[in-house]
């Protein structure tokens, strides 16, 4: 069925699903699944977990808010060990009606049930010394898929 199965001179999307970003939260690339959301450019300030499990208690405890850029670190493949799937904190997102009003940021990866804004395989790592290790709560990220970018807005100084 040529509805569901597209040749290549006939695709489904001229950029395909997913989008590499790069920026200085991600000098060596981050991955977006851009096919999962229809947000395109997202600004907020920063909530910091430093595992999965401190994101999740914090998202039900309601200290995640609508516009806040969720940040969790320390588990990419060196920290986390073994690069934990991030389903539960997007689940928990999206439960609580946040789905396309809060980014996720992470070292960590998402499997093909992610959805939403977020953004994962970032590097470097935290555990490596990547920028991502180095963001503070309520620091302005910016994530802006059609420019491929991902920075931490800073001064000059």
């Amino acid at each position: 069925d040529k509805e569901v199965i597209h040749s290549l001179e006939n695709p489904h999307s001229e950029e395909g699903g997913l989008r590499i970003l790069k920026g200085n939260l991600a000098k060596d690339g981050a991955v977006i699944k851009s096919g999962a959301t229809e947000v395109k450019r997202f600004e907020g300030p920063c909530v910091i977990f430093n595992s999965q499990d401190e994101a999740l208690a914090g998202i039900m405890l309601g200290k995640v808010k609508k516009g806040d850029v969720v940040v969790i670190r320390y588990e990419g493949p060196r920290g986390g060990p073994g690069m934990p799937e991030m389903l539960a904190p997007t689940s928990a997102i999206a439960g609580m009606g946040l789905g396309a009003d809060v980014a996720l940021l992470t070292d960590g990866r998402f499997s093909g049930a992610s959805r939403g804004i977020s953004v994962g395989h970032i590097s470097p790592e935290a555990a490596a010394g990547g920028t991502i290790a180095l963001l503070e709560q309520g620091d302005i990220v910016c994530i802006d898929v059609e420019e491929r970018l991902l920075e931490v807005r800073v001064s000059d100084e």
